[in-house]
């Protein structure tokens, strides 16, 4: 299986067979930070790029999401930090001069044994591997990586997986408000919410329908919020770039205004869907807590779930859609595994990661941390698998928007949008100024 990475599905540009390369040939250790990927999910296929270069060492750390990207300031800062570095693909842009793109080609060190005459011989020798090109993006991966990880005609970043929004249910209290099946549609979401939500005397929720309709106590609002956008056919931007969600359609109907106030009717007390308030837990937490009947999250929040509530019995469903508009969109928001601007050896940097994304460490990878794949070839294999089957369904309908340069500033903006939405005298303007203030830092 290790040898296949040599010819299964990647392109070879091709330096003379052996060459000697002294930098290729001493012991390097090349440090790998990440936020996700967990040290003994990846240690296999360490294992087995270290088997074929004994003389490269990998040497991953795990970080806080919280302090991840000021760790990394500081470490270029000081010139140090990690040689490959796992970052969100709508970085990418913000990154790129942090980044060094994959080279056309390239080289790394083999061990081959000899024995002559008795004698065992152990020779290090330099050889082209097997690399992704951008047809070969194109070609693999869905097309939101192509339109991500390519900048100028080069390779930025690679995706160990893509994962996707997707609809997470308390089976239990589905159950009990007479709902047997989840909800496929935004219209279905509605009337479940209201069959779930239960108010005591004052007015207060015993338990919630969905969590919906709120900023800061919702997991990844700006997200679910652009998803609707998207779906109720808001153009996120235009065909030279400007941010468009404002805009208004041919019969002066704002697409994305309605997506917004559909969003916030969860949360206004006094409409059929409330559901949902600012005083409400954390959505995840709730969820975990039992006490919410919807959320929406990431493929990611699984071992989240079940790690704070073992016995909850709950399921994972397809995103709703808007049931008129005859069209699926998802949602998906992912991370690539990208080599530094100041990595140590950038061949070797970009030999392991093609050899973590190639379709058979990347099988390894995803099977023992359980997510989605980024690879069209093995859609079909996850597509069964229980629990992340639903998420890799809808990997090749999952998009996502250019958000900026500063996507933590767009999310903000989300946020106070949600926010404000409910006391504004002039809605239009409100969305038009929050546009304005994304447009920023484009």
């Amino acid at each position: 299986m290790i040898a296949a990475f040599l010819t299964s599905g990647l392109s070879c540009k091709l330096f003379p067979q052996t060459s000697v390369a002294p930098e290729l040939t001493q012991t390097t250790t090349l440090e790998y930070w990440g936020v996700w990927e967990d040290r003994d999910n990846l240690a296999p296929v360490i294992a087995d790029f270290q088997a074929l270069h004994p003389n490269i060492q990998i040497n991953y750390r795990k970080f806080r999401y919280s302090e991840y990207e000021q760790k990394l300031l500081e470490a270029w800062a000081e010139d140090r930090g990690p040689d490959i570095y796992s970052i969100p693909a709508a970085w990418l842009k913000e990154y790129q001069s942090r980044i060094t793109p994959q080279p056309d080609a390239v080289r790394l060190p083999f061990q081959e044994v000899t024995k002559t005459l008795g004698k065992t011989e152990v020779q290090t020798v330099v050889k082209p591997v097997a690399i992704f090109s951008p047809s070969d993006i194109k070609n693999q991966f869905s097309d939101t990586v192509y339109s991500d990880v390519l900048l100028n005609n080069k390779i930025y970043g690679l995706p160990l997986s893509v994962d996707s929004l997707a609809l997470f249910y308390n089976r239990a209290l589905l159950d009990a408000a007479g709902i047997p099946t989840p909800p496929t549609t935004w219209e279905e979401v509605a009337v479940a919410a209201n069959k779930i939500t239960l108010l005591n005397a004052s007015n207060n929720f015993v338990r919630s329908g969905v969590a919906l309709g709120t900023a800061e106590n919702i997991t990844n609002a700006p997200d679910i919020l652009s998803l609707l956008m998207m779906q109720n056919g808001a153009p996120m931007s235009d065909s030279r770039g400007n941010i468009s969600f404002a805009s208004l359609s041919d019969k002066n109907y704002s697409p994305g205004l309605e997506a917004l106030r559909f969003y916030t009717d969860f949360a206004d007390p006094v409409k059929e869907v409330y559901s949902w308030n600012s005083a409400q837990l954390n959505s995840l937490d709730a969820f975990a807590a039992g006490k919410v009947g919807m959320m929406f999250g990431y493929a990611y929040h699984l071992p989240v779930i079940k790690g704070r509530s073992p016995k909850l019995n709950f399921g994972v469903a397809a995103m709703p859609q808007i049931s008129t508009s005859g069209r699926v969109t998802n949602y998906t928001n992912y991370w690539v595994e990208t080599v530094s601007h100041k990595a140590k050896n950038v061949e070797m940097a970009w030999g392991f990661v093609n050899f973590l994304t190639s379709p058979a460490e990347a099988e390894k990878y995803l099977s023992a941390a359980k997510l989605p794949t980024a690879l069209r070839a093995l859609v079909a294999t996850q597509t069964s698998d229980p629990e992340i089957g639903v998420f890799a369904s809808q990997m090749l309908t999952a998009k996502r928007w250019y958000r900026g340069l500063d996507v933590l500033k767009m999310e903000d903006v989300f946020k106070n949008l949600i926010a404000n939405f409910p006391r504004a005298a002039k809605p239009a303007e409100l969305l038009q100024r929050a546009a304005n203030e994304v447009a920023q830092s484009w």
